[in-house]
């Protein structure tokens, strides 16, 4: 029997939810202020502007994450492939699609950092950017750049919690099963 709620898209699930809470919730839960508040620390430290942060630190940083998460999103998803954890899911209320799309997710925050700093690179916030009031809007663009990199952390590490999850869980539940 198919569940409704594994037939819902990606952008979906991202904004109603699968039976859960919807996919933004868990970017914009409690943790984001801690987010802007590491933000708006690195704006306040770093001395460098956001072209030479990114050239220096940031963007090799993310090469490091985005191999970090596939390969960990590649174990999950040989796990979600399992009999164990599809009848895990049964008893999650966001069902199999919640699995699935959370790692989508990362992959999407991932993807929109990659962006982000890709433009910093290109010197768009530095020297294109179309302010009223540069400065200060320049230091928003630094707690929002630094922030968001702060969430794509997070999200990076989500992706191995998960699957160290679904690993427990699956050997949980086969021996469950043998007893």
């Amino acid at each position: 029997m198919i569940n409704n709620k594994d037939l819902i898209g990606f952008w979906g699930w991202l904004f109603k939810g699968s039976g859960g809470k919807s996919g933004l919730r868990r970017l914009f839960d409690r943790w984001l202020l801690r987010h802007l508040v590491v933000g708006w620390g690195l704006s306040t430290i770093v001395p460098i502007d956001l072209t030479s942060a990114a050239n220096a630190v940031l963007l090799p940083l993310v090469g490091i994450l985005i191999g970090l998460s596939f390969a960990w999103a590649g174990n999950a998803q040989a796990l979600m492939q399992s009999t164990e954890i599809d009848d895990l899911s049964e008893y999650h209320e966001g069902g199999f699609a919640d699995y699935v799309y959370t790692y989508q997710l990362a992959i999407l925050v991932i993807l929109i950092t990659i962006v982000l700093w890709a433009l910093a690179v290109l010197e768009v916030f530095d020297k294109v950017w179309p302010t009223i009031s540069r400065e200060n809007t320049y230091f928003i663009t630094k707690i929002f750049l630094y922030g968001f990199s702060s969430i794509t952390i997070r999200e990076c590490w989500h992706v191995v919690l998960g699957a160290q999850f679904m690993l427990l869980a699956q050997r949980r539940i086969k021996r469950a099963r043998k007893k």
